[in-house]
């Protein structure tokens, strides 16, 4: 803890480099008191993220959503049991997995005048079959590129209307080490291209998929210093064609 916030005052002391890139951070799950905490962390940085809400959508969950949409974080759907969507269950088509685990969330959402343009597979498991499908009522699909994958960089140019977002995910289940974070970041802003991160809940001594604030704050810090985008995904939009 005491190396990254030694690496977060080194950074307030150093100039910023010219824009470049863009970064989305996104949670998944629920995390009401983690979540609503770090927006503190986020507005240090002028930063929005991406929320993923699982499970029924009831009232606590609705006054998150609402208060992290009020302080300009994109809200988006993460299925009703985290059951994957590829491959599907036994006979299920598409068409019924997306009737049980998304439509009771977009559908309770819509009646509290909550917008939602964005999705993200449970456990990453998606198919050109169910993007196809998602697109009918989603513009971003946040998907993962494995434990052992590279990272994804897209340049700015080549944001689309509808698209899938492939993230890396942050947490010991995946041995995240700042350095190596900081060279994905630093990737990104030296060649005008986004890179997007999940992880869960937002905790100290955080584990599995799950960041410290510690952590987050010395990547938004890095990104600020890099003078990045560091939007939700709905903001993307902003982006295309830069």
């Amino acid at each position: 803890m005491k190396k990254i916030l030694l690496f977060i005052s080194a950074l307030f002391l150093s100039g910023c480099a010219a824009k470049n890139g863009a970064v989305c951070f996104t949670f998944d799950d629920f995390d009401r008191q983690g979540w609503l905490n770090a927006d503190n962390i986020f507005k240090k940085y002028h930063a929005h993220a991406t929320f993923f809400f699982s499970g029924e959508i009831d009232q606590d969950r609705l006054d998150v959503m609402k208060k992290l949409r009020a302080a300009g974080h994109t809200i988006g759907l993460h299925t009703v049991r985290h059951k994957n969507a590829a491959p599907l269950e036994e006979q299920d088509t598409i068409e019924q997995y997306f009737d049980r685990e998304v439509l009771p969330q977009l559908e309770k959402c819509r009646k509290n005048n909550i917008e939602i343009k964005s999705f993200a597979y449970p456990n990453n498991r998606h198919t050109p079959k169910t993007d196809a499908f998602m697109y009918k009522y989603f513009d971003f699909l946040r998907a993962g590129y494995g434990k052992n994958g590279k990272p994804v960089y897209i340049p700015l140019a080549d944001i689309s209307e509808k698209m899938v977002l492939p993230g890396g995910g942050i947490g010991k289940y995946y041995d995240s080490k700042l350095d190596d974070l900081i060279a994905i970041l630093d990737h990104a802003a030296e060649n005008n291209s986004l890179t997007v991160f999940f992880s869960h809940r937002i905790m100290p001594e955080a584990v599995h998929v799950h960041i410290s604030p510690e952590l987050l704050e010395a990547l938004l810090a890095h990104a600020r210093k890099r003078n990045m985008h560091i939007i939700g995904a709905e903001e993307l939009h902003t982006l295309r064609g830069k």
